[in-house]
């Protein structure tokens, strides 16, 4: 499946009139960021962990790889997770459309960052800075050639 049908999924359910389509839209777009994410890196040759342990996994390394636009996209990812939460756990404080709507644009900006970190020269010069990010500060290297 292309993650990026999540949030085509997102975007209609964003312009939807009900906070229970909002809150379906927050949770649908970070998941189309998060697995463009994970799949970034798993081209990258990185190791990402399942469960909840890959949430953290790639925005840190997003947000340590040395290019403003992906860190960016990192940092975005991080709190777009933060809504998600909000739209799935926290059903007692009142979501309002236009934050799904915020959120929507924010996951397609994170999905348009992270396709054109694929592409050389960027794909490069990001994959040594998150490895030198995993041996230096985080001393658990899980990029594997």
């Amino acid at each position: 499946m292309d993650p990026r049908d999540f949030l085509a999924l997102a975007q209609q359910l964003a312009i939807e009139a009900t906070e229970s389509a909002w809150r379906s839209a927050v949770s649908r777009a970070y998941y189309a960021a998060f697995h463009v994410a994970r799949q970034l890196l798993e081209d990258l040759h990185f190791h990402v962990p399942h469960a909840d342990r890959a949430h953290g996994y790639l925005w840190l390394r997003l947000s340590n790889c040395g290019d403003p636009q992906v860190r960016r996209a990192g940092e975005d990812l991080n709190d777009l997770r933060r809504d998600r939460n909000w739209a799935d756990y926290d059903l007692g404080r009142l979501m309002r459309g236009r934050v799904a709507q915020t959120d929507v644009q924010a996951a397609a900006r994170i999905v348009q960052r992270l396709e054109a970190a694929a592409l050389e020269p960027t794909r490069t010069q990001i994959t040594d800075a998150m490895k030198i990010y995993e041996r230096d500060v985080l001393h658990d290297v899980t990029w594997n050639p």
